[in-house]
């Protein structure tokens, strides 16, 4: 194996990084097909098991003011992205897709899983999913007072939560 290749693993078995804190690491959602993608960097979500199903899932968090929120709605599988460079997801947390191609700005490479999902070469882990639910969050949903207070004058909205199955993985 090369340095620079991606090449499968187990989640399950092989996921060397915290499930609690990885999404703290500054990871990129992406979503689309093979004519059309966006991306954006996620601070939100979480690994593990949902419905006792037997492959492990990904929880993720898009406002719907996102350009990728209309991706996520729109297609059924996304990548999640791992990368060193820090330039990637400062980058693709502070423009909007609506206004550029982000990953060519960066000079990023477009690549597709054999299921059509886009994922950036560049990227050190990448983790393909196909989403089983969303749910719409609103003010109803919230039981206590943390949601209030990070949501009082957000303007991108209420993030929906995608749930998805863990269908692919790949490391450096």
């Amino acid at each position: 194996m090369k340095n620079n290749e991606l090449t499968a693993f187990n989640v399950q078995k092989e996921f060397e990084k915290n499930g609690f804190s990885w999404f703290t690491e500054n990871l990129i959602v992406c979503s689309g097909d093979t004519s059309k993608s966006n991306a954006m960097t996620i601070g939100w979500g979480g690994i593990g098991n949902y419905l006792g199903h037997e492959r492990p899932a990904v929880t993720v968090y898009v406002a719907p003011g996102r350009y990728t929120w209309e991706f996520m709605e729109k297609y059924p599988r996304f990548t999640i992205m791992q990368f060193d460079d820090p330039n990637v997801w400062k980058y693709m947390g502070s423009h909007s897709g609506r206004d550029s191609d982000k990953a060519a700005d960066l000079g990023l490479h477009v690549a597709y899983t054999e299921h059509g999902t886009p994922y950036y070469k560049e990227a050190n882990i990448v983790i393909e999913c196909e989403t089983m639910s969303a749910w719409h969050q609103t003010e109803k949903d919230f039981r206590n007072d943390t949601p209030k207070k990070c949501y009082d004058g957000f303007e991108a909205g209420i993030h929906t939560v995608y749930v998805g199955e863990v269908i692919g993985a790949w490391k450096r």
